[in-house]
């Protein structure tokens, strides 16, 4: 049987059950490995560079550094992440938006499959080599 290396997560929400609900649900899965945790924008970018993370989760709506900030930093300061944004609130403006930057959006659910095969399908193409 061929091991294929772990994703490495970095999930950015600013609720922290939720956090904790993410990371033991994405523990689950054997193809992934949650490297970090953050509350805002500024710290998922933080993080994602510290880990050398592939791919992030991350909440669009935070306090501080919001996610869309993030992903625009994230573009800037750490271009081959893959970033999936996770939210509960998704308004036309929104998906046109994710749409437009290239970014997978997910529904808040508590149903981890859709999520996991978008951090699958955000993944940088090197990960499996």
């Amino acid at each position: 049987m061929i091991s294929h290396p772990s994703l490495r997560v970095v999930i950015a929400d600013d609720e922290p059950d939720l956090r904790l609900l993410l990371r033991m649900q994405l523990d689950r899965h054997q193809d992934f490995e949650v490297v970090g945790e953050a509350a805002d924008g500024s710290q998922a970018v933080e993080q994602v560079k510290r880990t050398d993370a592939e791919v992030v989760v991350m909440d669009l709506l935070m306090p501080g550094t919001s996610g869309f900030e993030a992903i625009a930093m994230l573009a800037e300061q750490a271009p081959t992440v893959g970033i999936v944004a996770y939210t509960a609130v998704a308004g036309d403006f929104v998906r046109t938006e994710m749409k437009r930057i290239g970014v997978e959006l997910v529904l808040k659910s508590g149903d981890i499959g859709p999520l996991a095969d978008a951090l699958r399908r955000a993944a940088p193409a090197s990960v499996d080599s």
